[in-house]
């Protein structure tokens, strides 16, 4: 698809994809040769995990191994994050510490805000998720993000809107923003911003990630 000349890719399984290392090491290497993005923003919903389906049976939701496994809600149903989504937050917070970091509105240099997006009617649950579900032993999703009052916006609402309202708040145009989002219609919508867009159809996975970054890189060269 095509959308005032930038690409939409759609990418679909693979079972050989590069270890969750080789990203982590590709970006510290790649710091003064490739363009990197300042914020990447994620969708939650079937993005960077797959969607509630507690009904009326979710809350209370109680963590499983602390949140290393997932949560599961009254009626037994399991939420958690998608394997890569556990890997990408977790290496993208890691580059973050690696190249240092400043609280509030600033940006260290080479560093990579993470921000995320959802339109849902369930604002609570998902807060909730985010600051269960872990990425390692010692922090939850939440913990990987810098000034969440302005980096995380749950609410109805367009993607296009919410991901405009980030690049307000953070002072970074939305083309050194890299956006993942399940749904066609968002990505194209994000795209007209003049962000880098990545669907994934499938939920995120490692090919999603390098895709996206390998996209912003050849547009910025």
């Amino acid at each position: 698809y095509t959308l005032k000349g930038a690409k939409m890719v759609i990418t679909v399984p693979s079972f050989s994809s590069p270890s969750p290392s080789t990203l982590l090491t590709n970006l510290l290497n790649s710091q003064n040769d490739i363009p990197l993005p300042k914020c990447i923003v994620f969708d939650l919903d079937n993005t960077l995990w797959n969607r509630p389906r507690f009904k009326k049976g979710g809350q209370p939701f109680t963590p499983i191994n602390d949140g290393l496994n997932g949560i599961h809600g009254t009626n037994g149903e399991i939420l958690d994050l998608f394997p890569a989504s556990r890997d990408t937050l977790r290496i993208l917070n890691d580059y973050r510490n690696s190249v240092g970091s400043n609280n509030d509105k600033e940006q260290s240099s080479g560093s990579i805000l993470i921000s995320l997006v959802s339109r849902t009617h369930r604002p609570q649950w998902s807060k909730e998720f985010i600051n269960t579900l872990k990425v390692d032993q010692t922090r939850t999703v939440a913990d990987c993000i810098v000034d969440p009052k302005n980096n995380i916006i749950i609410r109805d609402g367009s993607k296009k809107l919410h991901v405009k309202e980030i690049s307000q708040k953070m002072g970074i145009q939305p083309r050194d923003m890299l956006f993942f989002d399940d749904r066609k219609k968002d990505v194209m919508e994000v795209m007209e911003l003049g962000a880098v867009a990545v669907l994934c159809p499938y939920g995120l996975m490692m090919d999603d990630v390098e895709l996206g970054f390998s996209l912003y890189a050849n547009r910025m060269n």
